[in-house]
C-alpha cells in the first residue's frame, strides 16, 4: 500500500517537547491522519479495534464503502489485531518501526541525546524498544527518561492527594496526565 501524506509528519524532537511519550504521540497523530485520509482500497482487512476507529474517525463515505465491501464479500472475516492481517495495524507497525529508528538516531547525536535525556519522555514499552536499537552506552539514558517520567507523575499525584485532604480539588489535570502515563505503558498499538 502506498502511504499518503495528508499532513507533514513532525519530527520526534518536535514531539518530544510534550509531557507524554514521543513515540505514542507520533503514532496517535499518524493514526488520526491515516483515518482522515483513508481510501476504501487501503482498508480491506481490519481488526475489531480499527473497524470501530474507521466508523468513528474516517469520512462517512469511506467508512460506508469499507464496511459495504466487507459485508458483501462472503469470504470476509475480521482480521486479528496483528500487523500481518489488519491493514491499519500493518501501517501502524511500519510507522512505529520508522519512529523508533528516528529516535534511536537522535540519541546517537550528542546534542540531541543530551536534550532528550533531560526533557524527553518515553513510555516503558517504547523505551524498551528504543533500547534494543541503541548501543549499551546509550541505554542508561533511556532508562533515566522512563524513571524520571514516572517519578514526576508520582510527585504530582502525592501533592494532589495532600491538597485534596485539605479540601482543595484544584489541579486535577494531574489525573489526566497520570491516566495518559498509565495508558501509554502499553503503547498505542496494543
Amino acid at each position: 500500500m502506498k502511504q499518503e501524506a495528508s499532513v507533514p509528519k513532525r519530527s520526534i524532537t518536535s514531539i518530544a517537547t510534550r509531557n507524554t511519550c514521543a513515540i505514542c504521540v507520533a503514532l496517535r497523530e499518524f493514526q488520526g491522519d491515516l483515518l482522515k485520509s483513508l481510501r476504501p482500497d487501503q482498508c480491506r482487512n481490519f481488526c475489531n479495534t480499527h473497524g470501530w476507529m474507521v466508523a468513528n474517525s474516517a469520512p462517512a463515505d469511506t467508512a460506508a464503502a469499507i464496511f459495504l465491501g466487507a459485508i458483501v464479500n462472503a469470504n470476509w472475516s475480521s482480521a486479528r489485531c496483528v500487523s500481518e492481517q489488519c491493514d491499519i495495524c500493518t501501517r501502524m507497525h511500519r510507522e512505529k518501526e520508522a519512529r523508533l529508528d528516528e529516535i534511536a538516531k537522535q540519541f546517537r547525536d550528542a546534542r540531541l541525546h543530551s536534550w532528550l535525556r533531560d526533557y524527553g519522555v518515553l513510555c516503558s514499552r517504547h523505551g524498551q524498544e528504543t533500547m534494543t536499537r541503541l548501543p549499551e552506552s546509550l541505554r542508561e539514558s533511556v532508562q533515566e527518561i522512563m524513571a524520571r517520567a514516572g517519578g514526576e507523575i508520582v510527585e504530582m499525584l502525592e501533592d494532589y492527594l495532600q491538597r485534596v485532604k485539605r479540601g482543595s480539588h484544584t489541579g486535577g489535570g494531574v489525573l489526566g496526565r497520570a491516566a495518559e502515563f498509565l495508558v501509554a505503558q502499553r503503547g498505542i498499538e496494543s
